[in-house]
């Protein structure tokens, strides 16, 4: 592959406590990136000013726009052909760009692999329980169905991101489900089945994954986004395709609501998961383990034990 120049995008937002480690992950590649910029995204701490001291050039936001708009105007200011996006609270290891890279002389997009930690520093496994996508230009059918690419884990053609428009700043959340899907339906991903990115759950983390509010954001804009592709896509979708796709979208995003604390909005979703046939067995079970009396008994048996 031609050397081409990498440009790094860190957006941050009150992120000084993280920011640090995310830099010196990338100072610390094999194969140097070309630049680095932070985009700090109006925050309240230090972040502009750490960026500016560890050496990045550094892009300060007037008004808080989230991430989306963050990584946006980062790649608009980058002079790479090739795009890395790592989060603040994340980091590289030594080795990614220099195994990454090579995957783009066949692909528009390249992922990794990546192991999930807690703030205690706690390794909690492989990022979506281990499971990868399948690569190559119908990586979009796979990616419909469940998200399997982390932001932290991807580098892209600067011309495939900006043919496929960027991210969406509309969308609350699941903007990079969104990107990963349109840049599928243009061109071909690559994946390395490899662990070279540490993911880390913090108290700026933006995801609200495992809380009622990241439920419901979940409800209000990943699902409607996906049923966006599925319209737009839907003659090259075969039935069972499409009954697979909702109702594994249905049964994730209704379980994570239903222990999260939205049980009516997730019930819902369970079910219509199950009408549609989809893991049947595994929806009836999420119900009865959920519903709000089990869960009353299960407290007061907990603390009847601990009496």
């Amino acid at each position: 592959m031609t050397p081409v120049r990498v440009s790094v995008v860190i957006p941050a937002r009150n992120a000084s406590a993280t920011l640090a480690r995310a830099i010196r992950s990338v100072r610390a590649q094999q194969l140097q990136p070309d630049e680095i910029l932070v985009v700090d995204d109006a925050s309240d701490d230090a972040t502009g000013t750490m960026a500016e001291n560890l050496g990045a050039k550094t892009i300060r936001l007037p008004a808080h726009a989230g991430a989306a708009a963050a990584r946006n105007a980062g790649v608009q200011a980058a002079a790479g052909e090739v795009i890395g996006f790592l989060d603040a609270d994340d980091e590289w290891l030594p080795d990614k760009l220099f195994r990454q890279l090579p995957l783009l002389a066949d692909a528009d997009f390249v992922a990794c692999g990546a192991r999930l930690f807690s703030v205690t520093g706690q390794d909690l496994g492989p990022l979506f329980d281990g499971q990868t996508p399948e690569p190559g230009a119908e990586a979009w059918r796979g990616l419909l169905a469940r998200n399997t690419v982390a932001t932290s884990c991807v580098l892209v053609r600067r011309r495939a991101f900006d043919a496929a428009g960027g991210f969406d700043p509309a969308l609350e959340v699941a903007e990079d489900q969104d990107l990963w899907i349109r840049l599928a339906l243009r061109g071909r991903l690559g994946y390395l089945d490899a662990t070279l990115v540490h993911m880390h759950h913090t108290t700026i983390s933006v995801s609200g994954v495992g809380t009622a509010l990241g439920a419901r954001q979940q409800l209000r804009t990943t699902l409607p986004m996906i049923e966006r592709h599925i319209e737009a896509n839907r003659a090259r979708l075969s039935a069972a395709e499409l009954r697979g796709i909702r109702g594994g979208r249905l049964l994730r995003i209704g379980r994570g609501a239903c222990w999260t604390g939205a049980w009516c909005e997730g019930a819902r979703l369970v079910v219509r998961a199950i009408l549609l046939g989809h893991r049947p067995l595994e929806g009836v079970r999420v119900l009865a383990a959920t519903a709000p009396p089990v869960r009353r008994l299960r407290r007061m048996l907990s603390r009847g034990a601990d009496g």
